[in-house]
């Protein structure tokens, strides 16, 4: 048997490979040749992805930690598994074909390429980030929350009363809002001294503040006092749960079935900038 000539081994150095996962998970590999096995960490990389709807279907605190620990764990493991193995190779590495730095670049581009198609995709169709700015979803919603909202579930299109929904606002197409759908189509709407009539029904929900206690009489503004108004078909009411606070269906008018973008499922993170501290008991939070 022939030995491998001196000018086609090259030393694989530890550093390299780890600084390689961490750029790109399974880059690593590639570089100490072991190519099927950087190749399985870009395929579980890419299905990162398609674990988003299960966290929306079945969202607690616990899933979510459990999530983000195998994520950091799996990365962490992918790091040190190109890192060992790089020194256990050590001088003796034979150069495989792919061993080319032009290799390596390509590589890094078509998965991260892929990976922001993959991302785009779930993002258009399936499920999107949103954080909430305002407060005029308290309390039900605070400000520094950071939601997943569905957009694949037969009901992403079709809400109910009750469901919160982030839109495509009609004065402004770049601007997105978030509202509790309280009138859908045929319903008849009405506010009469801050309460909400609903077919000429007090509805009463624990969701729904008001923090001023002034009462606007009708005509002089329509927050307090509003309608009655009809919603038209494939349309929806919507308010902000904190209803003194909220510009809403009252200020400019219903909500387009066409402008729906998706409902608010969960929490999944959430950061308080006045005290500056992550408010743990939220994240996992059914939002409803």
């Amino acid at each position: 048997m022939e030995n491998t000539p001196v000018s086609q081994l090259k030393p694989r150095k530890w550093w390299i490979a780890g600084l390689l996962s961490m750029a790109q998970p399974g880059l690593g590999q590639i570089y100490n040749g072991q190519a099927k096995k950087g190749v399985a960490f870009f395929l579980a990389q890419l299905s990162f992805w398609l674990i988003l709807p299960l966290l929306l279907k079945y969202p607690s605190a616990l899933l979510f930690a459990i999530f983000l620990s195998g994520l950091i764990v799996c990365y962490i493991y992918i790091v040190l598994d190109a890192i060992l193995n790089a020194r256990n190779i050590g001088d003796s590495y034979s150069l495989k074909a792919y061993n080319r730095t032009f290799v390596y670049i390509g590589t890094f581009v078509a998965v991260s390429l892929i990976s922001n198609v993959d991302a785009y995709l779930v993002k258009t169709y399936m499920v999107q980030a949103y954080k909430i700015p305002a407060a005029s979803m308290e309390p039900t919603l605070l400000i520094g929350d950071h939601i997943l909202i569905d957009k694949l579930g037969s009901s992403a299109k079709n809400p109910v009363r009750g469901d919160i929904i982030v839109f495509e606002y009609s004065g402004d197409p770049q601007k997105e809002f978030i509202k509790r759908v309280v009138g859908v189509g045929g319903d008849t709407v009405e506010i009469r001294d801050k309460e909400l009539y609903v077919n000429n029904v007090l509805v009463k929900n624990d969701y729904a503040i008001h923090t001023d206690a002034k009462i606007f009489p009708k005509g002089e503004e329509r927050r307090d006092n509003y309608g009655p108004v009809t919603v038209p078909s494939n349309s929806f009411f919507v308010l902000g749960d904190n209803r003194d606070r909220s510009f809403d269906s009252r200020y400019w008018g219903f909500v387009e079935k066409s402008k729906i973008r998706g409902i608010a499922k969960c929490i999944y993170w959430s950061w308080d900038s006045k005290s500056r501290s992550v408010r743990w008991q939220r994240i996992g939070q059914r939002v409803s």
